[in-house]
């Protein structure tokens, strides 16, 4: 099983392929200086296989890297930081105390 993560720009979207088959995404919307991920989706059949995590650190990678900060709208997103505590500095103190998010250690 061959899988591979790419950031779609053109779709606001970082997708996860498996054997060159689209298996989910997950989608933001650009911001200001940040990247607001609204929705991760992996398509049933690919289900059990982490790959909602693994696109999901591959995109808040690629955001941090870029000097743009995290808004994780999407409730899997929001789980995400808060089990990897290492992405909440990414994410803007106003935002992180309106969706009762940890602060950063």
């Amino acid at each position: 099983m061959n899988e591979k993560i790419v950031h779609n720009e053109q779709q606001h979207r970082f997708e996860v392929f498996v054997d060159d088959e689209l298996a989910g995404f997950a989608a933001y919307e650009p911001a200001d200086g940040a990247r607001d991920f609204d929705h991760t989706e992996v398509g049933s059949e690919f289900g059990g296989r982490g790959l909602a995590g693994k696109v999901v650190a591959a995109a808040l990678a690629d955001t941090e890297a870029a000097g743009l900060s995290v808004v994780p709208t999407c409730s899997y997103v929001r789980k995400f930081v808060t089990k990897n505590a290492e992405h909440l500095a990414h994410i803007p103190a106003a935002t992180r105390s309106a969706m009762g998010l940890p602060e950063p250690a």
